[in-house]
């Protein structure tokens, strides 16, 4: 009996420490820091071969049609990388709780490549969007990726102006 009182009261010293908001602020540091290595590194100096150690095996990005797993996300980062070889990301503004980690990001670059099914078209663009990942034990699990993707076809001359 007095070994089980040692081992809960040992768990919830545990659970406590962890909960403490100093651990917690330095887990969300963390994990704002990898997430800006995804859009400072990895998409916007094209550093592809730098996701390989911080996104999970089992990551899926949840599009707005399907999920994807990390091989088909890596290669749609390809795909932008070849469309816009001068891609630069700007992160915005990063918000972080728990294991959550919001992302407020500016795209810009020359369209002078092919990729992602888009031929080369000669236009800058400027585009924000927002990314949500969820970091697990400092890995990539999930992402959830939202752009206005109109206003980039718009930008690039492939919608007429006024379409909606």
């Amino acid at each position: 009996m007095l070994r089980q009182i040692s081992r809960f009261l040992t768990a919830a010293l545990a659970i406590a420490f962890l909960a403490s908001p100093a651990v917690a602020g330095e887990l969300e540091e963390k994990n704002k820091a990898l997430a800006r290595i995804v859009f400072e590194e990895v998409l916007g100096k094209g550093r592809i071969e730098e996701n390989e150690p911080i996104y999970s095996p089992s990551f899926v990005a949840h599009g707005m049609y399907k999920e994807s797993g990390r091989v088909e996300d890596r290669e749609a980062t390809k795909g932008w990388r070849q469309a816009f070889p001068d891609l630069k990301i700007t992160v915005d503004k990063i918000v972080a709780e728990g294991e959550m980690v919001a992302v407020r990001f500016i795209g810009e670059g020359t369209h002078t490549g092919s990729g992602n099914g888009l031929a080369a078209t000669g236009k800058s663009i400027r585009v924000a969007g927002m990314t949500m990942f969820r970091i697990v034990d400092g890995k990539i699990t999930e992402e959830w990726s939202s752009f206005d993707q109109m206003d980039l076809l718009r930008q690039l001359g492939l919608l007429p102006a006024g379409s909606k």
